[in-house]
């Protein structure tokens, strides 16, 4: 060998050995900041270990003296001294070349392998797996005179695509196999986890490319004019390998990915190296751009069987080492390959490629399963997840230091401690941010335990002021069989179980028919996941409370449900075990910080003898709606009664239907007047339905049916502009009426339609009353209808609470809202004049409300006695019988019309 080509052969073997540097700069910028000094610093150990034991017995294993082809038995522990020119130089040339192939593993395995296991696995890559190939393929070219094997029948790798790449491919194939995929990567999602620098990696690319260039050019062994070409064609081979990238990226990824790009070169790179010094121009570019081809299907063959490859090293390495070691028989000029036929090269090719394939895994196999069992091959999960740096190197960095302190308030829950804040590095504004979320966290427990406090106190004094308030109140295929949301049968379920269940011919089933009450309300006010909520939760406690195997439980419909009760009482036993059940059911279910509030409805029968199940049914059906035309919130057994109640109820309701239409709905006029001067103050608005053939009938009869119906809303607007057209009608006759106050329900409170109205028609601010019932804040008990209370309030229209003191609302909870008036009920008058401890309850409601600045309206007032004591109990506004009962438009213009010529006050 010449001077200068020894020269040539070293200083490639330094350029060869700078791509340790590409490698680095590539792993460490593809892996996350906690790992990139972990996987550097295994990158700079392939080195030292490498070298060390491919200097004792790698290089003789490899080109030693040949026994049969199979591998080396001279030149171990080479002395290296001054008179081994030639032969150090090569040596120093393949020992870059041996490092390269270690180092295409620790990539592969980032980021979880731990430093000693990926140490022990490098030495037998570098001690006896890569040097038995190498001998197998270029044993003849160098100390031996004896070729390997595989080089014996012909076999094509001029730089190493099978040698060095194919080689590193497998051993990190074996590894990643082995060590598993990093946590997370591979959940319901495809993680893909952000690198630490994404310049980094393409800074390592380009450090690749370039030790390319000595990497096949030294390859040659010599000084000549085919270096080059060989260099050049090198060069081609990797720009067809990333155009293919990009082009790839742009149509199926459908933007610029920089690690398919950034892969896609080194893939054309890897795919020319067997074959670089049989090739044109041409060729290299084609067998560098189907080389990236083949690495994108590899990494996606990859990411199907879940096998992750950090830098995607088995598809650069081993698929693009494949396919470019076949490509030499498919593009390679035959003038030179040692073959007559590219489909007999091919053959040896594919020969040699399953032979290097069998010897790697089967050596290697075997080494990485006693390293994982002993513990050396995998890190701890806790490590894994701090990051190598700072598990293996016990590197710390100020980031880490910030979300430790973190994770110990998480832990200890010490709300009061701040993170200490070092404000010379860039860290401390996360430090500040969370000091201040803190803060945060702290005023607004500090705010809603005062609010607490408040609130406790005046529930308190309401408890102490009405003590007798509670005594009035006491006296007033599994798919097609289940539901999906709540795991109950459903409708077909229920006619098998029906129809096969043997108790039903011999009685001895009780028959629950259950309906929901408001459930409409909680998925209008809080959205149909807080309806599933209460489904579910309604479900849960009926299953609680049947024994399985016995009792079944169905849905079927949207908040109505069946359950068939295994049961040989009487009716009182059953009336006992629906009333238990009523109460179950109406508890109120929690969804985040709000309490949704339902009620239950329940009808039941018990099966008579030989009766069919749709009887039974039925008859539970009828009960049912017994139940809730009374009052809701309860049990009724079935009673022979029932069928032409029912019929009459669904005559009621289409007759209900209809009487918008038929114009049968009015009003009537009430007059309220001031409890001391007896001045008219204004008058209330009560509904009435002008049934053809029954008469006039009163809200309490035709309210629950506009509210079955859900025409409860544009029931309160029909009366609304009922009252507003009587309003202009008295005005038109010289009636000054100083206010109007009309009932609106919940229904109608939350359609944004009423605000409109009352803009419309409002005359002055503060003569609009709008009386709203107690029982609205218990039914509801969403923020939503104080929200549209105050947006009313902001307008000029006055709220009253009315029927106020019969419903179980917080006292303190209905005067925060500042209403203008409260209307105490009628329960309260009768009597009031000689009851002393009901006219202390009722003075006790008016003080608490004064102290709020609310004024009292008392209906139902028949006597004068009961007028003089409301008087003296308080009272601003008194309205009932003794006054006036409540008159048709007419009638109420000639009363007011008589009043204002009268020179005494009216009082009937």
């Amino acid at each position: 060998m010449s001077d200068i080509s020894e020269l040539w052969i070293i200083l490639c073997a330094l350029i060869v050995l700078d791509l340790q540097c590409g490698f680095l700069c590539l792993e460490a910028g593809t892996v996350r900041a906690k790992n990139a000094g972990n996987v550097a610093l295994k990158n700079i150990s392939d080195i030292c270990c490498v070298a060390t034991v491919y200097w004792l017995v790698g290089f003789g294993i490899m080109f030693g003296a040949s026994a049969g082809g199979l591998f080396g038995t001279t030149g171990f522990f080479l002395p290296l001294d001054n008179s081994s020119g030639e032969t150090a130089a090569l040596f120093f040339f393949q020992l870059a070349f041996a490092a390269t192939a270690a180092t295409i593993v620790s990539g592969a395995v980032a980021e979880r392998e731990r430093y000693v296991g990926y140490v022990i696995y490098s030495l037998f890559l570098g001690a006896l797996v890569y040097p038995v190939v190498g001998h197998w393929v270029w044993s003849g070219a160098i100390l031996s005179e004896t070729q390997g094997w595989l080089q014996q029948t012909g076999f094509h790798d001029f730089a190493g695509g099978t040698v060095v790449h194919s080689v590193g491919g497998w051993a990190a194939l074996v590894a990643i196999c082995i060590v598993g995929p990093r946590l997370g990567r591979f959940t319901h999602v495809r993680r893909r986890f952000e690198g630490s620098s994404t310049a980094m990696k393409a800074l390592g690319a380009v450090f690749l490319w370039i030790g390319w260039g000595a990497f096949n050019g030294g390859s040659a062994l010599f000084f000549g004019e085919a270096v080059g070409p060989i260099i050049a064609r090198t060069t081609i081979g990797a720009a067809g390998g990333g155009v293919a990238a990009i082009v790839i990226s742009l149509l199926i990824y459908r933007y610029p990915r920089v690690d398919i790009i950034i892969n896609g070169i080194l893939a054309g790179l890897v795919a020319g190296t067997a074959g670089i010094d049989v090739y044109d121009a041409t060729d290299a570019f084609l067998v560098g751009a189907i080389g990236s081809v083949v690495m994108v299907m590899a990494f996606e063959v990859l990411e199907a069987f879940k096998i992750d490859d950090v830098v995607a090293a088995v598809p650069v390495h081993l698929a693009a080492g494949i396919w470019g070691t076949m490509a030499v028989a498919l593009f390679g000029d035959m003038t030179v390959l040692p073959t007559t036929s590219r489909f007999e090269q091919l053959g040896i090719q594919i020969w040699g490629i399953a032979s290097v394939g069998l010897w790697v895994t089967g050596t290697l196999i075997p080494v990485a399963l006693v390293l994982k069992n002993i513990g050396l091959f995998r890190a701890a999960k806790r490590d894994e997840v701090r990051g190598l740096n700072l598990a293996e190197n016990h590197e710390h960095n100020a980031l880490s230091e910030v979300i430790q302190q973190i994770r110990s308030h998480h832990r200890k829950g010490e709300i009061g401690t701040r993170l200490m804040i070092e404000r010379s590095n860039e860290n401390s504004a996360l430090a500040i941010s969370f000091n201040g979320v803190l803060d945060k966290i702290e005023g607004e427990i500090s705010t809603q335990l005062q609010r607490l406090n408040e609130e406790r106190e005046m529930r308190v004094l309401a408890e102490n002021s009405f003590s007798a308030l509670r005594k009035v109140q006491e006296e007033s295929a599994w798919a097609a069989r289940h539901d999906a949301l709540t795991g109950l049968g459903n409708r077909v379920l229920l006619e098998e179980v029906s129809n096969s269940s043997n108790a039903l011919q011999n009685g001895g089933i009780l028959y629950v028919a259950i309906d929901l009450d408001r459930f409409k309300d909680v998925n209008d006010s809080f959205g149909h996941e807080a309806g599933d909520r209460v489904l579910v939760t309604i479900a849960d406690r009926l299953r609680a409370r049947l024994r399985r195997g016995q009792d079944f439980a169905f849905r079927i419909g949207g908040d109505e449900f069946i359950a068939l009760v295994d049961f040989n009482g009487d009716e009182g036993q059953a009336q006992h075990y629906c009333d238990d059940l009523v109460d179950a059911l109406c508890v109120p279910t929690n969804f985040g910080p709000t309490q949704l509030k339902t009620g239950a409805s329940i009808g039941f029968a018990i099966a008579n003898r030989d009766e069919q199940g749709v009887e039974t049914r039925r008859r539970a059906d009828l009960a049912l709606y017994e139940a809730k035309a009374h009052g809701r919130n309860r049990a009724v057994a079935y009673a022979s009664t029932m069928g032409a109640l029912q019929d009459e109820r669904l005559e009621m309701l289409n007759d209900f239907k209809l009487a918008f239409e038929r114009a049968e709905i009015s009003i009537q006029l009430q007059p309220q007047v001031c409890a001391q001067s007896r001045d008219v103050l204004g008058c209330e608005v009560l509904a009435r339905w002008e049934h053809p053939k029954r008469g006039r009938l009163s809200p309490d009869v035709f309210l629950p049916l506009a509210e079955e119906l859900g025409l409860t809303a544009r029931l309160d607007a029909r009366i609304f502009t009922l009252a507003m057209d009587a309003w202009a009608d008295m005005t038109a006759a010289g009636i000054d009426m100083p206010g109007i106050s009309i009932n609106v329900s919940v229904q109608r409170l939350a359609d944004p339609a009423l605000l409109a109205d009352i803009k419309e028609h409002l005359p002055f601010p503060g003569t609009l009353t709008i009386e709203i019932l107690e029982t609205a804040f218990i039914e509801d008990g969403s923020e939503d209808v104080q929200d549209r209370i105050w947006e009313l309030k902001s307008h000029g229209v006055n709220v009253e609470v009315d029927d106020f003191g019969t419903g179980n609302a917080s006292i303190a909870g209905v005067l925060e809202l500042r209403p203008d008036r409260l209307k105490i009920d009628r329960v309260f008058v009768p009597g009031i004049d000689q009851n002393r401890e009901r006219g202390n309850l009722v003075k006790g409601m008016i003080d608490m409300a004064h102290s709020v600045g609310t004024e009292v309206t008392v209906e139902g007032v028949e006597t004068e006695a009961e007028a003089a004591a409301l008087v003296a109990a308080g009272a601003d506004a008194l309205q009932g019988y003794l006054f006036g009962r409540p008159m048709h438009l007419r009638d109420f213009i000639t009363w007011m019309e008589k009043r204002e010529t009268s020179p005494q006050k009216l009082s009937g």
